[in-house]
Order: structure tokens, then sequence, then C-alpha cells
């Protein structure tokens, strides 16, 4: 795309959001008063900043899982500075380019050999993290079957989110299996597409992790634990603004929210977001939802000068061969 297509687009895209926000407030879904808890209710402003750098760090440590079994090494400090700059990118810059080829920019410098390599787990990260997303809200609803007993439309849309969730898992298992991966179609697609190397690159990255499960396993766990500090955050920006309102059956239809919000239709997903969260607790009986969300986002945002500062201080090499390291220090490094 072209720069100027490229501006015309983002203009575009930002306008649609900007619209979605005007449009919910108009009809009622926000109502600006109520963000003003977000300030006088001080003590879960403080929390819910907590939480979030925690979630930053988790997001983090989960990367850093999934590049350890391929021979690299991310220290936990830039770790967290890689994922803040992605928060900032995520949310502050209205854009084309979103967090997650900001964070594989950044990530493999230094790599030039193996940069596709480092780009795939950067992506398989997202992928793992989609996938508990997914699977976050099938885990909680049995705490809170009323749900499905009352919303046939609430019923229909976890059904697709199981969907999502099986349909992940067998990709996966297609990814892992060494028949596919040496058929006919996939050679073919290696050797005679324009980019068949890198597709070679990518399918066998993700492949050889049919031989280091645990740590596939365990990015999902870390996933499951980051999701439940960004659901705590929404959940505390829904007390903060509509105390009288709050229920914790809020915590199924969340991580479905944040799904919608993650869709690149619009520059960090606003208005998209914010129409999905009010849809999905009127879905569950509940209000408030669209303002639950754009308290998540607001205080998102005050975190994100940190991104913005890692992202000024230059382009650094996180990502290091644990080889190069092992050589170069005469022992195995870390953290």
């Amino acid at each position: 795309m072209s720069g100027a297509k490229q501006i015309l687009f983002t203009i575009l895209r930002t306008v649609m959001g900007i619209a979605l926000v005007v449009y919910l407030w108009r009809s009622g879904a926000i109502k600006w008063t109520a963000m003003t808890g977000l300030v006088t209710q001080w003590k879960i402003a403080l929390a819910v900043v907590a939480l979030l750098l925690l979630d930053a760090a988790a997001l983090g440590w989960r990367l850093r899982v999934l590049l350890d079994p391929r021979g690299f090494h991310l220290p936990m400090v830039p770790a967290f500075r890689l994922t803040m700059i992605g928060v900032f990118f995520n949310l502050c810059l209205p854009g084309a380019t979103g967090g997650d080829l900001v964070k594989i920019y950044y990530a493999t410098e230094g790599n030039p050999g193996r940069r596709t390599e480092v780009g795939t787990i950067v992506m398989l990260d997202r992928a793992v993290g989609m996938f508990a997303l997914m699977l976050l809200p099938l885990l909680l609803l049995p705490f809170f079957p009323e749900l499905l007993e009352k919303s046939a439309a609430l019923r229909a849309v976890l059904w697709v989110v199981a969907g999502v969730a099986a349909a992940t898992v067998a990709g996966t298992l297609m990814c892992f299996s060494e028949r596919v991966r040496r058929s006919a179609p996939v050679e073919w697609a290696i050797r005679r597409l324009p980019l068949g190397r890198y597709i070679g690159i990518m399918y066998d990255t993700v492949h050889a992790y049919r031989e280091h499960p645990a740590p596939l396993f365990l990015s999902v766990g870390i996933s499951l634990l980051a999701h439940m500090l960004a659901v705590s955050v929404a959940m505390l920006s829904a007390l903060a603004t509509h105390p009288q309102e709050f229920a914790w059956k809020m915590c199924v239809v969340i991580p479905i929210g944040f799904a919608a919000n993650a869709l690149p239709v619009t520059p960090g997903g606003l208005g998209v977001g914010e129409a999905a969260f009010n849809k999905l607790f009127a879905l569950a009986g509940l209000t408030s939802g669209a303002e639950a969300l754009l308290g998540w986002r607001v205080l998102t945002l005050l975190i994100s000068p940190l991104g913005l500062l890692y992202y000024l201080q230059g382009r650094k090499r996180f990502v290091h061969d644990a080889e190069e390291e092992t050589d170069a220090t005469g022992s195995a490094p870390g953290l």
C-alpha cells in the first residue's frame, strides 16, 4: 500500500472508531459522567495500574518460554520492555501497524539469519494468547450455569468460541503431524510458491514444538493468568464506573469482548470493542459493558508512556542466541 493510501486508510479506520464511540454515547450506552468514577475511586485505579504491569510481565514471560526451546534467550527485563513497546503501539498510534508487528521488528534485531524463525515465534505467542482467550470463558462458564439458560444468543456465541478453540487445537495438531509436513501439497508450496522458503521456515518452526510440548502448555497457562489479570482490570473498571451494577458473571463475557477488540478494524479496536462489550453484557443481562472497556482503555493509557520511553531509547537487541551468549560468557545466560 502506497504512503498516501495508507494514510487515507488509517484516517478512515480512525474516523470509524470515533464514530462508533459517538454512536454509543448518543444511544446512552456510554455515560461520560460515570467515567469520573475512575478518578474518584483512585484506589481502584492504582490497583488497576499494578494489575496491568503484572499483565505485561506475564506476557513477556510467555514469549520467553516459547523462545527458550528454539535456542533463543530473552531475559525477563527486556521481555517486559518489548511487551510495553507493543502496548504503546497498540493503544496510542492510529496507524495500520499494530503492536505485534512492532514486536517482531524489535525481536528480530541482531538475528539476521533467523529473523523468520523469531518472527514466527512472536506470531505463535500471539496465537497462543488468542487460544487461551477463547478457552477462558469456557473454563469459567460452569460457575455461572444460568447464563446458558437465559440467553439463546449467548449460547450461540459460546458455541462459536468453542468452535474457534477446537479449530485452533486441530490446526496445531496438523502442524505437528509428520505426515502433513511431508505431504505433497506442503512440499509443493515450499518449493514452488514465491515465498515458499519462508513458509517452510515458519512451518518447521511450529512443527519443532512437537518435540517440546511442555513450553506450549506452560504458555497457555501463562496466557490464562495474563487474561485473568486483564479481565480483573475490566471488572474493576466496571466497579469504579457503575458500582451498583457490578456482577461476577461479567468475567465470562469479558474475554470474548477482548477478542472482538483485537480485530484489526479500527486502531486499537476503538469503538468496535466498546460495541462488542455493550452487546455481550446485554446478552448476559448486564449493563455498562461499553464503559467497562472504555475504562480499561483509559487506565491502560496510564502505563503506555512507559512503552514510549522504551521506544525512544532506540532499537536494541532483545532476543539473543543462547549458544552465542554461552560462548561469550562461558556459562548459560541468566535472567
